[in-house]
């Protein structure tokens, strides 16, 4: 996921190897101010030099911080782009398997990496300048150099250690996570439910979030007091190491004494770099579980739809299925739904009601008809038009109201409500002008109440002015007057003005204001009879 191109890989190197030098020239500087060597810069005003350098290094450090910034930013917010673009092309059936939570918990994932831009420049400037002062270290003493050479290896090693040993354990939280987000989804999706059961809310919450949180909380708190362990053993070996310096090494003739000032003042400067290397692991080890998980997460949903952008067929006759089979594999291989093989027709202006009992394959052959679920078998014919027939195609035929139906907090059509005689005459039809007072789209995107939200919801599908209109218990959440209203009235109407219309339904009452009835069990068709005139529709149930 995380790929440094070539020419980062060189700006990286070009920004980091002057900075570097222009810092060893400051800490030259200093260290020979202190030590009274300054007679070594004869011939140079050494203030207005080292004021110098410090603003070029300033503004040289200025400079790479916007353009690392811009291009760690602009890799986050490509990235957000393109996982909703990946969630957009993937099939309903793999979301339904993966489940929703792997998109929240990828989306936090990206957003460890706005960090990207301070943990480059440290990583650059601290490990630049460790080289260039251990060169300097050795210069002055090979046998004091190489001795904090070894204790700078040991801590290297702790800390490759402590990552690999974390990484796991972020991950591992990380899924913590991730399962924290399913219970969320259902606590938001299922709040009535909760609310009618204190045997269930204390189940949810002594069975099921208290045991995630604690571990959780425990693992975090695991992982973030061995990081800081770690940084605390670095920061005070380092003291460790400026006493040897000041009081072993001379005594043994390992490091004249005339040194001893030189390399504590260096030591003393590089305990920043080393520092920061240190305390950073915390934040590498999270963007590489990061990185990993989204990598798996662009994996998982790789099973994209073919889309078709540029499809404007809206004209419709007939949609014909010939043999047509789906198998829905759960998570659990050997559960398994197949519907079909089913052979039916859907002819312009028709007025088809499917009925069935639950488990009966009625909403499943909704998610087919609308091209969300992908036959595995068989043929779908367009307009008696032999020949691959893409989703898209179809879909751009149909507007439909899901019995889970969903009001978007913004208008993502091509039609605008402002303004909008059809939309005003629509609110009247479905009685909604007193609860929307205005044409305003915040209005129409409010909270309502069921019925209400699937008459909304009708009524933008309508807007679509697409052909066919498929609505999967839609009079189900409507009173009894609304509902007959419905069909006595709005369906026909409906049909009238050209529409096509699917309707998933339980009310047998109004039977006879379909043109077919179209009975599901087990997955398969049994009936399909015409609706008007039929004296025996008591067969249907």
């Amino acid at each position: 996921m995380l790929k440094l191109k070539l020419k980062h890989i060189i700006g990286l190197i070009i920004y980091a190897i002057p900075n570097t030098l222009l810092n060893f020239a400051i800490l030259y500087i200093i260290n020979n101010a202190i030590s009274g060597n300054s007679n070594k810069l004869s011939g140079y005003n050494i203030g207005l030099v080292f004021v110098s350098i410090i603003a070029i290094t300033y503004l040289l450090n200025i400079i790479f911080q916007k353009y690392i910034n811009k291009y760690s930013f602009n890799l986050l917010y490509k990235n957000e782009k393109r996982v909703f673009n990946k969630i957009l092309k993937t099939p309903l059936e793999t979301l339904e398997n993966l489940g929703s939570q792997r998109f929240y918990t990828v989306i936090e994932d990206l957003r460890i990496f706005s960090t990207l831009p301070e943990i480059l420049t440290h990583s650059m400037n601290s490990i630049m300048m460790l080289l260039i002062c251990i060169a300097y270290l050795l210069t002055l003493s090979i046998t004091a150099g190489l001795v904090v050479i070894g204790v700078i290896v040991v801590m290297m090693f702790i800390y490759f250690f402590a990552m690999n040993v974390m990484s796991e354990k972020v991950n591992q939280l990380r899924n913590y996570n991730e399962y924290y987000y399913r219970l969320v989804e259902d606590v938001i999706k299922g709040f009535k439910g909760f609310k009618l059961s204190v045997f269930r809310r204390n189940k949810l919450m002594k069975s099921f979030l208290s045991p995630n949180r604690d571990k959780a909380e425990k693992l975090d708190f695991k992982i973030n007091y061995v990081f800081l362990s770690i940084s605390l053993i670095s920061q005070y070996g380092l003291y460790l190491i400026i006493g040897g310096i000041l009081f072993i090494l001379p005594e043994f003739g390992i490091l004249e004494r005339n040194n001893v000032i030189s390399y504590v003042v260096v030591l003393l400067f590089i305990i920043g770099p080393i520092n920061d290397l240190i305390n950073m692991q915390n934040i590498y080890t999270r963007l590489i579980v990061a990185n990993s998980r989204i990598k798996t997460f662009m994996d998982d949903f790789s099973n994209e739809e073919e889309v078709v952008e540029n499809s404007k067929n809206t004209v419709f006759d007939s949609l014909e299925f010939k043999d047509v089979c789906f198998t829905y594999e759960k998570e659990n291989k050997g559960d398994t739904f197949v519907l079909g093989p089913l052979n039916l027709s859907i002819k312009k202006g028709e007025t088809i009601f499917v009925v069935g009992g639950n488990g009966s394959g009625k909403s499943t052959f909704v998610n087919l008809l609308t091209g969300l679920y992908k036959k595995t078998k068989g043929s779908i014919i367009l307009n008696e038009r032999e020949g691959v027939v893409n989703a898209t195609d179809i879909q751009n035929m149909i507007s439909a109201v899901f019995t889970d139906n969903y009001i978007y907090s913004s208008n993502y059509d091509n039609y605008s409500l402002e303004n909008n005689l059809e939309y005003d005459e629509l609110l009247s039809v479905m009685e909604l002008n007193e609860v929307v007072t205005d044409n305003k789209e915040k209005s129409a995107r409010r909270i309502f109440s069921k019925g209400q939200s699937k008459r909304m919801s009708l009524i933008l599908a309508l807007l679509e002015k697409k052909p066919i209109l498929v609505l999967d218990e839609w009079a189900a959440d409507q009173d009894p007057y609304f509902r007959k209203k419905f069909y006595e009235n709005l369906l026909p109407q409906l049909k009238e003005e050209g529409k096509t219309i699917v309707a998933v339904t339980h009310d047998d009452t109004y039977f006879k204001y379909a043109d077919r009835i179209i009975k599901f069990d087990y997955g398969n068709i049994v009936l399909d009879v015409e609706a008007k005139n039929n004296t025996s529709l008591e067969t249907v149930f």
